[in-house]
């Protein structure tokens, strides 16, 4: 990654303003094709576009990544997520699900951040303002990484789900690493050196899923890719290839009757 990318990907507005820029490319004719499908939004194209070091990584159409291929295709075929009746809090709500999942019949969705755009409300993780068990499902992707006290944030997510409740989460997680590592006194340069942003603040190990199970969930981590035909797979470029931590593995956790 350049200085440049590094420090627009450390500024949320900077974030924002590459991002506008970046939708009004017509991205979707110039890579018109029919090697590969996405199945968020049904485009078909030559090659999906690089991202850093990994090809084959960005929908040209609707700007998914693998990992959001990923959950989809597990929301939709085996989540349940598409056809229950669900009441869903969505946390920093990605693009690419956001208006989709509103439009669903099935689904009392509210998208929540910290940084509210358009319909979503104010959440701090670590002060949900709702209610004790107010929803059926919580997803918070790639977030807990960012969240100086994830503890606490994944109490206050516990205590706003229904018993049997779950929370869906993609979450970097470097499987070669035992345990997670954090720093608090780290300054923001250290951090953009030791985690490649800013926004992070704790690098997780195998010991997430137990980290996740504290507050009284049942944890299972889903390693979607792996149960699927390889043909599946290549043909909808879910396998991340490159990078540093596996960001693509699903971890349901239920919260206990």
């Amino acid at each position: 990654m350049t200085e440049l990318a590094a420090r627009i990907r450390d500024n949320r507005s900077l974030r924002r303003i590459a991002a506008r820029a970046d939708r009004r490319f017509p991205w979707h004719l110039l890579y018109r094709g029919e090697r590969l499908e996405c199945p968020c939004c049904g485009g078909r194209f030559r090659a999906f576009r690089p991202r850093d070091d990994r090809p084959d990584a960005r929908c040209p159409g609707c700007n998914s990544f693998e990992r959001h291929r990923v959950l989809w295709m597990w929301m939709r075929d085996r989540g349940g997520v598409f056809d229950q009746r669900l009441t869903v809090l969505h946390i920093a709500p990605e693009e690419v699900f956001e208006s989709r999942m509103r439009a669903l019949p099935n689904l009392e969705y509210t998208g929540g951040d910290l940084f509210p755009r358009g319909k979503q409300v104010r959440v701090d993780l670590t002060d949900i303002p709702f209610e004790p068990a107010s929803f059926d499902l919580v997803i918070c992707n790639h977030v807990l990484d960012e969240v100086p006290d994830d503890r606490l944030a994944l109490r206050e997510i516990h205590r706003v789900l229904r018993p049997g409740g779950r929370l869906i989460t993609q979450t970097p997680v470097h499987l070669d690493r035992e345990s997670t590592f954090e720093d608090p006194s780290l300054s923001p340069e250290e951090r953009r050196h030791v985690f490649h942003t800013q926004d992070d603040v704790r690098i997780y190990g195998r010991d997430f899923a137990e980290r996740l199970a504290e507050p009284g969930f049942d944890v299972t981590r889903i390693d979607y890719v792996a149960e699927l035909d390889p043909a599946v797979v290549e043909r909808h470029a879910l396998a991340e290839r490159g990078g540093i931590a596996n960001g693509s593995d699903i971890y349901v956790a239920v919260k206990r009757s």
